[in-house]
């Protein structure tokens, strides 16, 4: 049966951190659906000025639908994300159904809001650490801690992104999928 991801798509979302993300996963073979926190589909800006076009929108999706939710940072973007009670009631829906929930740059501040990540390993961009409260805060590229997945920054989306991959579909399809990218894993 094929995954299904989630990629949220907030005003002032990082680009490199959404389109890299979800370029590797549908290379391995996983359907992604970018969402829009927006009633329509129409195009949404990112922090670098660029807009892109959602697949869905928020009211759209459902936690039984779905294997993995993923949280993109950018300053704004991520703020977007945790002023939205609808996207923090799904991702504490993901994760109390014991799905994957994961977030990079800023947006890990996002999960520590949401009360997902207390007690828990976890990282983050350096200029998100003050916001991670109550977290065991560590600077690894990736953290993994059960189902939650962190990261820290633009630079680290690659393994990111080949970290969910793994985790999804195991070691092979990272394997596979790196045939063709070339990524320093």
């Amino acid at each position: 049966m094929t995954k299904q991801a989630l990629v949220f798509m907030a005003p002032g979302f990082e680009e490199m951190e959404l389109t890299i993300t979800v370029d590797i996963l549908r290379r391995a073979g996983i359907e992604v659906n970018t969402v829009t926190l927006a009633a329509d589909r129409s195009a949404v800006t990112g922090s670098r000025n660029i807009s892109m076009l959602p697949d869905i929108c928020l009211d759209e999706i459902a936690v039984e639908n779905c294997d993995i939710a993923i949280l993109p940072g950018g300053i704004d973007g991520t703020r977007n994300l945790g002023a939205n009670q609808k996207v923090i009631g799904f991702i504490q829906k993901m994760h109390a159904a014991g799905k994957k929930v994961a977030a990079i740059c800023a947006a890990p501040a996002v999960l520590a809001k949401a009360g997902l990540i207390a007690g828990r390993r976890a990282t983050s961009h350096p200029a998100a650490a003050e916001h991670m409260i109550g977290v065991n805060y560590c600077e690894d590229r990736v953290v993994i801690d059960g189902n939650v997945t962190t990261s820290r920054a633009a630079g680290t989306t690659f393994e990111f992104a080949f970290s969910l991959v793994e985790q999804l579909l195991g070691a092979e399809a990272v394997k596979q999928v790196n045939k063709g990218v070339l990524a320093r894993l």
